[in-house]
């Protein structure tokens, strides 16, 4: 399937690159269309809510302070270059946030990564 039948798509029955249907013909009844494929949404706010309830994944939630602090301890040292990127800590918009009090103490780090995918072709800019 080439996109998700959302947006401008949403009402279209088959895909406009490839022609593949939007809805899968075994599990559709005449009542009742059944998409080929779905997509689930987790909020992320209850997800990390949970997460802070347990200790142990409180304390996981925190292991970025500790070696953030090591980190600006040893580029303290290094005239501010890394001997060795080894995680995202050491990148240098997180380090500028954490040094301009954009990220505090106590302060969940959330990253989230994607490749290639873009689902909102004809999205406007915010």
């Amino acid at each position: 399937m080439c996109l998700a039948f959302t947006g401008p798509f949403i009402d279209l029955d088959q895909c406009p690159r490839c022609g593949e249907d939007h809805w899968d013909q075994k599990r559709s009844t005449l009542q009742k269309k059944v998409a080929q494929q779905k997509f689930d949404t987790y909020p992320i706010g209850p997800q990390l809510q949970a997460l802070w309830q347990h200790p142990d994944h409180a304390k996981k939630m925190r292991w970025h302070e500790q070696h953030t602090q090591e980190i600006l301890e040893a580029l303290g040292m290094t005239d501010g270059i890394p001997d060795v990127y080894e995680d995202v800590l050491h990148g240098k918009q997180y380090l500028d946030a954490c040094q301009l009090g954009k990220i505090k103490e106590g302060d969940p780090i959330l990253m989230f990564s994607i490749d290639g995918a873009q689902l909102y072709e004809s999205k406007q800019l915010d």
